[in-house]
Formats: C-alpha cells, sequence, structure tokens
C-alpha cells in the first residue's frame, strides 16, 4: 500500500510540473496576452497662446459664429496606427512628402529637449543626409557628438559609428 501512495505522489508532482512548463510556455509566446496591438504614440505639446488684450478689445464680445483657426495635428515620425520603430522613422525623414518630414523632424526635435539622446542620432543623419534640412555636416556632426554622451551603450555605439562614418567622408 505505501508503494502505490509514492506512485500516485510522484504522478501529482509530474502533472504539475508537466501544468507549468506549458503555462509558462504559452504566456512567453502571449496566448494570455491581450491581442490588441500596442502602438507608441508620441505627440508634441502645441505651444501655448498667450491671449493679448488691449481696453478695447476687453469691452467687446466675439461674435459667436466667427471661424476659428483649425488646430495643427501633433507632431510625429509615424501614419496614425503605424509603430514608431527605426524604419517608420527613417521612412519618414526620407520620404519625398515635405510635411511629414517637417513633422518628423518637429517630433524629434521636441524628443531631443526632452533628452532623448535617440533623437539625436536621428537629427544627425537628417542634417548627415539632407532629409528636411539643408545638408549641413557639421551640424550633423554636433548632434553626434551629443548623442555620444549617452547613457545607453546602443545609443552611443551607433553616435560614435555615424560620428566616424561622417569623419570619414569630409577626410575624402
Amino acid at each position: 500500500m505505501k508503494l502505490d501512495r509514492f506512485w500516485m505522489v510522484q504522478i501529482v508532482i509530474i502533472l504539475t510540473l508537466f501544468t507549468l512548463l506549458i503555462g509558462s510556455y504559452l504566456f512567453s509566446f502571449g496566448l494570455f496576452a491581450d491581442k490588441q496591438p500596442t502602438t507608441i504614440t508620441a505627440t508634441v505639446a502645441p505651444t501655448p497662446v498667450v491671449p493679448t488684450t488691449t481696453p478695447e478689445a476687453s469691452l467687446t464680445t466675439a461674435p459667436t459664429g466667427a471661424p476659428t483657426k483649425p488646430t495643427e495635428p501633433a507632431a510625429t515620425c509615424t501614419p496614425a496606427g503605424i509603430t514608431l520603430s527605426s524604419d517608420t522613422i527613417r521612412d519618414s525623414l526620407s520620404s519625398n512628402d515635405a510635411a511629414r518630414q517637417a513633422s518628423c523632424l518637429a517630433f524629434l526635435q521636441a524628443e531631443s529637449l526632452a533628452g532623448d539622446k535617440g533623437a539625436e542620432v536621428w537629427l544627425g543623419q537628417a542634417h548627415h543626409h539632407g532629409w528636411g534640412v539643408a545638408k549641413n555636416l557639421q551640424e550633423a556632426a554636433k548632434h553626434y557628438r551629443q548623442a555620444a554622451n549617452s547613457d545607453d551603450s546602443d545609443v552611443r555605439d551607433s553616435a560614435q559609428q555615424w560620428l566616424q562614418q561622417l569623419e570619414q567622408e569630409t577626410q575624402r
């Protein structure tokens, strides 16, 4: 009888381990995760408008049906619904669509001002290749050097490689 109890305990242990193994396998492939694709959308806050009033203007009221200026879409490097990635940033910067380039450059400049060193690399590439801006190798080098001071080793290495390539191009 003791032998039967031993084997029952062994079977329970094996089934428990098997269940944990299958569960972790399914979880690692996202079968329990939310099926909605995640998109990264970063926006740049619009510049606040400070109303100026004159004594005459404060006495009158604006007409109720006055047309208003349409708000501009937030600056971004990706079309709506597309995930932000290196490929989408490169596609936006190198596209022939000036509005798309300008929006991406505005997004990258805002991210750069917020301290994103990866955006510095992209701004350097924009100036290096003339994507949306006039080709300016000195400005590109400046952005690459700023990104080379990053704490992120991937960004630092990328910036150093681009800076080295830029220096080789200028020596020719």
